[in-house]
């Protein structure tokens, strides 16, 4: 008894466990380690696609703030434009317009010329300037 148990038996050995073991699992494994590789294949694929993905988005990012970028700029020189001619024409009109007061003493002289028996035509050819 004592030479059996010191004696390995065929199965006992490292090599003829890994053989049985390849026996009843073997078929399975191989088929898990392809459906492995397939996947580890689709993943590193996908982590491709996302990084070119990643890529275009932050050109079109890039590129979408440069339009913006340049409709501001548009716009503040638009504004800047619409407001310098706001001004001017204000004061244009500021200039050109008559003042209520002169408008009132033209009214009063106008009112006492023709009270005065004065005609429209004498006091019109008397506002135009003569040459």
């Amino acid at each position: 008894m004592t030479q059996k148990a010191s004696q390995p038996t065929a199965a006992s050995t490292p090599q003829e466990a890994d053989r049985i073991r390849d026996i009843i699992f073997g078929p399975q494994i191989r088929e898990y380690e392809q459906r492995f590789q397939s996947l580890q294949r689709d993943v590193e694929r996908l982590q491709q696609e996302l990084d070119r993905m990643h890529e275009e988005l932050t050109e079109q990012d890039a590129e979408q703030n440069k339009r913006l970028q340049a409709v501001r700029r548009d716009l503040r020189q638009g504004d800047d434009d619409l407001r310098t001619e706001l001004r001017q024409t204000a004061q244009a009109l500021s200039f050109e317009k008559v003042d209520r007061f002169s408008l009132g003493e033209l009214f009063v002289n106008l009112g006492t010329h023709l009270k005065t028996g004065g005609s429209l035509a004498d006091l019109l050819t008397g506002l135009v300037p003569s040459e």
